[in-house]
Parts: C-alpha cells; structure tokens; sequence
C-alpha cells in the first residue's frame, strides 16, 4: 500500500435562502465519506485548514501574512489515505463532497524518505 494525499480547493459555502440546511447536508456528506474511508481501512487522517496563515519564501526567508491566492486557490483541508496505486486513490477521492460545491482536490502520492 502506498500513501496519497488529498488536498482540497475551493468548494465554498453555499448561498440562498436555504444555506443552513445545505450546509448541514454537506456536513453529513463529509461525516459519511471520512467514515466510509475509516471502514475500509483507508483514512489515516485528514483535517480542515483555517483561513489565514503565514507563506515563507526565499533564502532570507521573507515571512508574508497569506495566503494570497485566489479564493478558490487556497488549500482549505487534507486528507491522508492507503491505496494500491494512482488508479484506486482517484477513484477514492471521486466520491469526496468537495465536488458537491464545485470544489477541486489534487491526488498526490507521498514520498518514502529513508531515514
């Protein structure tokens, strides 16, 4: 097994008169998703990322409030699973309700370092 990471993008908050209940919703798809993913043995974690933060850049390393991409640029949460390949961690993650709210995820496998 291989360990892949999911970044989430964008997927903002809905609007209109009935945002509390979509947005409850949307929580309940969350909730059902991550535990589908602890069942199966996938999940090995994964949270939600706060609005602000700090980006350090170059060798003096210049520290600037951020981040400063647009909206639907900022990486709002991860989250970390098993699978055999590339393949399988897509089709994982095309069940994430990130898409529910024409949100991205990008898949990216993660490095073995030897140590």
């Amino acid at each position: 097994m291989k360990e892949y990471l999911f970044i989430f993008r964008g997927g903002g908050v809905p609007e209109g008169p009935n945002r509390q209940e979509e947005i409850a919703r949307d929580m309940e798809n969350w909730k059902n998703w991550v535990g589908e993913l602890a069942k199966t043995g996938k999940f090995l974690g994964g949270q939600p990322l706060t609005g602000d933060g700090k980006t350090m850049t170059g060798k003096a390393i210049k520290i600037t409030d951020g981040p400063f991409a647009e909206g639907k640029e900022v990486a709002n949460g991860y989250v970390l699973i098993n699978a055999t390949d590339y393949n399988e961690a897509v089709e994982v993650a095309k069940g994430c309700p990130i898409f529910h709210f024409d949100g991205s995820l990008e898949v990216r496998e993660v490095a073995k370092m030897d140590m």
